[in-house]
């Protein structure tokens, strides 16, 4: 009895036959998942990896606040403010430390402990971002994307608002992720949106600890074509009340191919063709 081709080998058959990217100083997604758990960074890396790129955006810790807090302000978007690329990172473990550099930052000084940390202050939030070609060989239509939200600080009240129902707490806790298929257009994740409480969902509590958000379905709304860059990006608000905030790392990044979109992809729009012409066909006379 033969064994049906996976989807995945199917695309790494592709791959062979020379429709993947070649390998150079970019950040790929082939037939296997893209994996960056940062600890190439070392103790001491103060360069991203490749495809990393950290900023931060204009604006103020008002800028995003939920609706119920005590100085509302904007649901996190990509268009609040002008972005502002950072480099070098800051190597170091996490302490109270508080910049809007972009962190190497561990809780040891193992190099097997590592993450791209955050701390925004002074500005509206701080962003990392992961720039991924599509080296499939195929045209994709969703990616599979997990990650782990490190807490390195619990958060306290330093900056007043104690009338808002997120006193000394994380109004918008953990990150918010976006995607672009053209850097320009960027749509919000809502079901990977953190809440600080909760049963089901990314729940980012003011503790110190780790998130993890397993395997999500993320629909593209459009064709991530063979060859062209899918970027997504991780949003850390800066809050209202804590200061500093309380102190983040993404780790252990993976994006990978869903099989049935796939699936859809590679024989979805031949199979929309052939049902128009057996349609037309039926008609004819």
């Amino acid at each position: 009895m033969k064994t049906p081709l996976s989807l995945s080998g199917f695309a790494l058959l592709l791959c062979l036959a020379g429709s993947c990217a070649t390998a150079s100083a970019q950040a790929y997604l082939t037939a296997a998942p893209y994996l960056q758990d940062f600890d190439s960074l070392g103790t001491a890396g103060t360069t991203a990896p490749i495809g990393w790129q950290v900023y931060s955006m204009a604006g103020g810790h008002d800028t995003f606040a939920p609706v119920d807090s005590s100085t509302p302000g904007a649901a996190p978007n990509m268009a609040a403010g002008a972005l502002t690329s950072r480099t070098p990172l800051i190597a170091g473990a996490a302490g109270t430390q508080r910049s809007n550099q972009g962190y190497n930052f561990a809780t040891t000084a193992a190099s097997t402990d590592r993450s791209l940390g955050s701390s925004p202050t002074g500005i509206a939030a701080e962003i990392l971002e992961l720039s991924l070609v599509n080296g499939s060989g195929l045209a994709l239509a969703a990616i599979n994307l997990s990650y782990d939200i490190r807490r390195f600080t619990e958060a306290g009240n330093t900056n007043g608002y104690n009338a808002s129902p997120y006193y000394g707490k994380e109004e918008n806790p953990g990150y918010n992720v976006f995607y672009s298929l053209d850097n320009s257009v960027w749509t919000r994740v809502a079901a990977l949106t953190p809440s600080l409480a909760g049963s089901s969902g990314v729940i980012v509590p003011d503790t110190v600890g780790v998130t993890n958000v397993g395997a999500t379905l993320v629909e593209l709304g459009a064709s991530w074509n063979a060859g062209s860059t899918l970027r997504l990006r991780w949003l850390d608000d800066n809050a209202q009340s804590s200061s500093p905030d309380q102190l983040l790392g993404l780790d252990n990044v993976q994006v990978a191919i869903p099989e049935p979109s796939t699936y859809a992809a590679v024989f979805g729009a031949a199979a929309l063709g052939l049902a128009g012409i057996h349609r037309l066909r039926r008609r004819a006379p």
